[in-house]
């Protein structure tokens, strides 16, 4: 997902970016239950930690590219919000004069998130597992909910969290394994990424369940809908996380919600739209799986077709790929690798030694070297943090008009059993020019009507597979059983032939 540098120029590792916020506790008022509670922010502090943060979120993730769907997610967001407690008289003006935003990020990942002070998100591949405009009115009003309650700011004073100072746009988190250095790393993402992982209770998730259920009912949705998509969320956790990040494994068992939605949705009569037509008509051609076009890895090799590199990939180890940085942790979380743009872009050797003479940096070795492809700049050298000392070795590759970053972390004492696995991968950088490597494209959805009753799985053959899926993965895209007799006249998501 890999995209070109004008989008993400500001990324800049191990530069310090304070918050500037203190955050040592205050009162709150949880709009969805009207308790008051302790939390770590006021409400403009909230709203100034969603501004700093929405534009790491952006650079992480990527917006999805299509201007109808992103007016859609947001109009449907704020019909639903008109209707919460945001539109109430006694909430405080400050709340009900903030304005809240809704957006469509580029990750094939079913989630949706949220930032303090009103920046929701919702990614395509939620999008596209979800079957109805119901469904997506519980899910925007269960991101609404969490903003309205404060959850953040109740978390953050709870993990006494309001007062660290960050590391900005290390952007590690995601594939990285168990071990010390590993989380030592994540602990230095930007502060948007943390904010959007940072784990609610249980009893905060329930909460912004029955706010989205609620505020869905009074926008005159069927919300007992959304319990075929938390079935859907279930059947991705079975397949052993199924893309489902981490963290929500402190959510509600997706197979509990599915019972819970529709007994807190009996409790209202308001709500009867569905609306599943108009719906599919708006997420169909919405691209399902991973974006090729944005690098993808296959045997080994990660290949970036509309930036015309390639690149090996420690083998075995675990790879994700973002808008802002490819990021590769090994099995154990001991090493990992970040490949993205250099902040600075003059040249290699430029980048290289703006990098080395950081504050806190130790060098220990740089200069030229040799890749594939492009003109590289080496740095070795070992850098003090709260989790140890880290070894850091740093390759700037300059090519076809930008500069590019490898970055090898791991800790300093291990730094040569990890050195070899850095060097290889960053010197097989090299220029794409498989043809058929650079004409892969995107496989897109296509809303069809079953024209025979079959099993579902006979509807899939001639049909492309979207990169990162699998047939089973297209049934619970469906709601349905890979075997499951389909009747004549079902409308179904299918990959586009």
């Amino acid at each position: 997902m890999l995209a070109p540098y004008r989008v993400f120029a500001f990324v800049a590792l191990l530069v310090l970016t304070p918050l500037g916020l203190t955050g040592c506790g205050t009162q709150t008022t949880n709009l969805v239950t009207g308790e008051t509670e302790r939390g770590a922010y006021t409400w403009q502090q909230e709203v100034q930690l969603g501004q700093e943060a929405d534009p790491q979120i952006r650079a992480t993730f990527g917006f999805y590219d299509n201007d109808g769907l992103q007016t859609y997610v947001e109009q449907l967001g704020q019909e639903v919000l008109q209707v919460s407690a945001y539109g109430e008289a006694t909430t405080p003006a400050e709340i009900r004069n903030t304005p809240f935003s809704f957006a469509v990020l580029d990750s094939p990942v079913p989630n949706a998130m949220a930032l303090p002070g009103g920046y929701i998100y919702v990614t395509r591949g939620l999008l596209a597992h979800l079957s109805n405009e119901a469904q997506l009115a519980v899910v925007l009003g269960h991101e609404i909910g969490h903003v309205l309650a404060r959850h953040a700011s109740r978390q953050a004073a709870s993990a006494q969290t309001g007062q660290l100072g960050l590391l900005g746009a290390a952007v590690l988190g995601g594939v990285l394994g168990g071990g010390d250095v590993a989380q030592g790393i994540l602990e230095y993402g930007g502060t948007g990424v943390q904010l959007l992982f940072l784990k609610y209770s249980r009893d905060a998730e329930r909460e912004a369940d029955l706010a989205g259920v609620a505020y869905a009912e009074y926008a005159g949705y069927e919300a007992s809908e959304a319990a075929a998509f938390f079935g859907a969320l279930e059947r991705l956790s079975a397949q052993g996380g199924g893309g489902i990040p981490p963290f929500l494994s402190t959510h509600p068992d997706p197979g509990e919600r599915q019972q819970t939605i529709p007994q807190l949705a009996a409790q209202y009569e308001t709500g009867t739209q569905v609306n599943q037509a108009q719906y599919l008509n708006r997420i169909e051609s919405i691209v399902l799986g991973d974006n090729p076009r944005q690098g993808f890895v296959e045997g080994s090799v990660f290949y970036h077709p509309d930036l015309r590199f390639r690149f090996d990939v420690p083998r075995g180890w675990n790879t994700s790929n973002g808008a802002a940085a490819v990021q590769m942790a090994e099995p154990n979380g001991q090493a990992v690798v970040e490949f993205t743009f250099a902040s600075e872009q003059s040249s290699a050797e430029a980048a290289g030694r703006a990098f080395a003479a950081q504050q806190g940096f130790t060098v220990t070795e740089q200069g030229r070297a040799n890749v594939g492809a492009g003109t590289a700049y080496s740095v070795v050298g070992t850098a003090n943090t709260q989790q140890g000392e880290l070894g850091i070795v740093a390759y700037f590759i300059e090519y076809d008009g930008n500069v590019y970053r490898f970055l090898g972390l791991t800790a300093a004492s291990s730094l040569s059993t990890y050195d070899d696995q850095f060097t290889q991968t960053f010197r097989s950088f090299d220029r794409l020019t498989d043809a058929s490597i650079l004409g892969r494209q995107p496989v897109r959805l296509e809303v069809v009507e079953a024209s025979r009753t079959a099993p579902f799985r006979q509807f899939l053959q001639g049909r492309p597979m979207p990169l990162g899926m699998t047939e089973e993965n297209l049934a619970i895209l469906n709601n349905v059983q890979l075997g499951q007799t389909i009747a004549a006249g079902t409308m179904l998501k299918l990959p586009q032939d």
